[in-house]
């Protein structure tokens, strides 16, 4: 899809190597530039057997690498060199691109082509600063996880600095879209804040409609019911949810109760919403009485929804994700392929995802591109 064109990526951590990592996956030959300090993410754990970080290798695999000092002017100027070689830029360096010398404004009126994504916390021209867990306390999602008498909880994933990449992934094919029409290319910007927005939209809807405001509630849901984790037999934890009528005639056969169906109380969603403790409290006690995957497999396969609540090694070990081409194979040299998440959603025509190849070393390809660029 995007074969023959370069990416230039000036960016470290999760967002806009993501974006990186997808546009590479859909064809682009991306060039990662780093710091002579390397991206954060190289030091982070896991270690793989070689050595290297999977968290880098999950994110910046398939990439050609560049080290350039940008506190000096050789390294400045080199980065500059390689910019004027880009179909697209992409960078997190907020108001540091004018501190390379390069006005991305100036760049793209003279390369009318040239697509330059901007990714930053909140938006360009905005000024301060954000990061994932901040943006999750500042849109009301921390205050919305957890449990009623609890503390406000941080979602245990990047969320935000995921969803970021992929917005700006998005962005990016729809500006090449237009120049490929011969149209011009853009600065797009592309915050972290609208990727956090989008996430909180649901219980948006309520703060500016006037509506109820919502609350912490652990794992239920304010609008349908049931919809809770409940504890079987085996001790093991199965999620269980409804979402239409029909999905709670379903369940209550499968849980052996079809005289639930009409009952008081239970007939309808809003009576089971008024009634939520009776409705989750009958249905947590014929949990109870049987094995979790005994639940998974009976509600399930009567067409509800119930599933096993796996942790993180079993739900990763699932064959569906390698099936699906999210998990992949990494041959690093000197050590056996390593398996990791491939986290980018692009696919050829057979649906079949890219076929992965190591992460650069830092710096590994600095002298080959500078005789590219003439430097």
């Amino acid at each position: 899809m995007l074969h023959g064109m370069r990416v230039v990526e000036l960016s470290q951590l999760i967002a806009a190597p993501l974006c990186g990592l997808t546009l590479g996956d859909w064809g682009a030959e991306v060039v990662k530039v780093e710091t002579p300090d390397g991206d954060y993410t190289r030091h982070l754990p896991p270690r793989l057997p070689s050595g290297e970080s999977a968290y880098f290798q999950m994110l910046n695999r398939g990439k050609r690498g560049v080290c350039a000092d940008l506190r000096t002017a050789v390294g400045r100027d080199a980065v500059s060199a390689l910019v004027e070689t880009a179909d697209v830029v992409v960078e997190s360096l907020g108001e540091g691109s004018h501190h390379l010398g390069i006005d991305p404004e100036e760049l793209c009126e003279r390369r009318p082509a040239l697509v330059w994504c901007s990714i930053t916390g909140l938006g360009r021209g905005q000024g301060g600063r954000a990061i994932d867990p901040s943006l999750q306390a500042a849109m009301g999602m921390m205050a919305l996880t957890g449990t009623p008498a609890g503390a406000p909880t941080r979602l245990p994933v990047p969320l935000i600095d995921f969803m970021t990449g992929m917005y700006a992934a998005q962005s990016v094919l729809a500006a090449l879209y237009r120049v490929a029409r011969g149209g011009e290319g853009a600065v797009l910007d592309c915050a972290m804040l609208d990727a956090a927005a989008t996430l909180a939209s649901s219980s948006g809807v309520h703060a500016l409609s006037g509506g109820e405001p919502l609350r912490r509630m652990g794992s239920q849901n304010p609008w349908y019911v049931p919809a809770d984790n409940f504890r079987a037999a085996d001790g093991r934890w199965v999620q269980v949810m409804a979402i239409s009528e029909h999905h709670w005639r379903v369940l209550a056969r499968a849980l052996g109760h079809p005289e639930w169906i009409d009952a008081p109380g239970f007939e309808d969603n809003a009576a089971r919403v008024a009634n939520r403790e009776a409705v989750h409290g009958s249905i947590a006690d014929v949990i109870a009485t049987e094995r979790a995957d005994h639940w998974a497999t009976a509600i399930t396969a009567a067409g509800g929804f119930c599933q096993q609540i796996l942790e993180i090694e079993e739900a990763w070990a699932e064959p569906t994700l390698a099936a699906r081409g999210l998990v992949a194979r990494l041959d690093l040299s000197g050590a056996e392929s390593q398996p990791l998440p491939t986290v980018s959603l692009a696919r050829d025509r057979a649906g079949r995802a890219a076929e992965p190849t190591p992460a650069p070393r830092l710096g590994e390809h600095s002298t080959e591109l500078a005789e590219e660029v003439g430097l």
